[in-house]
């Protein structure tokens, strides 16, 4: 019985969890003095006040009001947007040479409605005009709105510019001194990239979060559990590695009900009392090329240059790796508790 609510909490969770994403904000300076601002981020959770703070939507107070705004159409969203804009821009912060930069928007891109049990893409374009060449630039995204990672370039045509990626948490600022720009060594990016990587999974990634604790329910012997976790390891990162070179891609608006169809699968299957690890490696790894297009959907959005690509990838797979580790001990754990009070959880 145990197992069975388990399991149904995993397939009701698959199904209402709206992870929130940090922003992703790019800025670029051009040689006519004009600056633009980028922001990828999630309208909808922006107009609801549902930050980062937040693992999830349902965790908000205004989960039903996103709910309403995710299932407009683009254009209409847009509009609602307008009424919103300005308290927007009260919690953004650029300054140029320590003097206050006012942004205009410049261009709004919002993706269809498609699946409403995922979070929607929205780029916001912003432009100002500069009085002088920026020195220093200092950028602050809105507290409220939490987490967001940040990077610039000097725009040269034909050439890579971009700054390594900054990780801002809880709205915090970050000064930049555009001639004389803190470098950034292979092995900080490393790092930088294992903890990325890590919040991918926990707390950001609940889909990955409940197929993980899915596949662990399979079993509590250690050599079949060891060999469904590597097998899923190198499943997701295979399609990851080839994925980040451009040998496959597949469209988010394929791989993301597959994704979730993966957890309902496998909270299912966890109902059979025989199941063949054979069988059940094959399925976990199938699942784990889906996820790991997941991942390098993610991951992309952190565009690189050759000569860091492999610290980025290594490290954020690593971070991958921790956060599912740790995911797969806290189940072991909790049914080593169940057994020691003498509950079946396969009952």
């Amino acid at each position: 019985m145990l197992r069975f609510l388990t399991l149904f909490l995993l397939f009701s969770g698959a199904l209402i969890a709206d992870v929130i994403k940090p922003a992703l904000v790019e800025i670029s300076i051009y040689p006519d003095k004009k600056l633009d601002v980028v922001i990828d981020l999630n309208l909808e959770a922006l107009m609801t006040g549902i930050g980062t703070q937040y693992k999830k939507t349902t965790d908000a107070p205004t989960s039903a009001e996103y709910d309403e705004l995710r299932a407009l159409a683009p254009y209409i969203l847009r509009q609602r947007f307008k009424n919103f804009e300005t308290k927007f821009l009260d919690k953004l912060q650029l300054n140029i040479n320590n003097q206050v930069s006012n942004l205009h928007l410049k261009n709004v891109k919002i993706d269809i409605v498609g699946y409403k049990k995922r979070s929607r893409k929205t780029i916001l374009t912003y432009s100002t005009q500069l009085r002088e060449w920026p020195k220093i630039l200092s950028w602050q995204y809105g507290k409220d709105y939490g987490d967001s990672a940040l990077r610039y370039q000097i725009f040269k045509k034909d050439e890579y510019n971009w700054s390594q990626w900054q990780w801002l948490r809880n709205g915090a600022s970050r000064v930049i001194n555009i001639d004389h720009p803190e470098p950034i060594s292979t092995i900080q990016r490393f790092y930088q990239f294992i903890s990325i990587g890590f919040d991918h999974v926990i707390p950001l990634g609940w889909d990955h979060i409940l197929f993980i604790i899915g596949m662990a329910l399979s079993s509590l012997l250690w050599r079949r559990l060891l060999l469904l976790v590597s097998v899923f390891t190198l499943a997701h990162t295979l399609t990851l590695g080839l994925a980040m070179i451009g040998a496959v891609e597949v469209s988010p608006r394929i791989i993301e009900p597959l994704i979730a169809f993966s957890i309902a699968y496998v909270a299912i299957e966890n109902l059979l009392t025989k199941q063949s690890i054979k069988r059940k490696s094959i399925i976990v790894f199938l699942f784990g090329l889906v996820h790991g297009l997941g991942f390098a959907s993610m991951l992309k959005s952190f565009e690189m240059s050759p000569d860091n690509f492999l610290s980025t990838l290594i490290g954020f797979n690593i971070g991958v790796e921790l956060a599912q580790s740790v995911i797969v001990l806290g189940v072991v754990l909790f049914l080593f508790f169940i057994k020691i009070l003498g509950l079946d959880y396969k009952k």
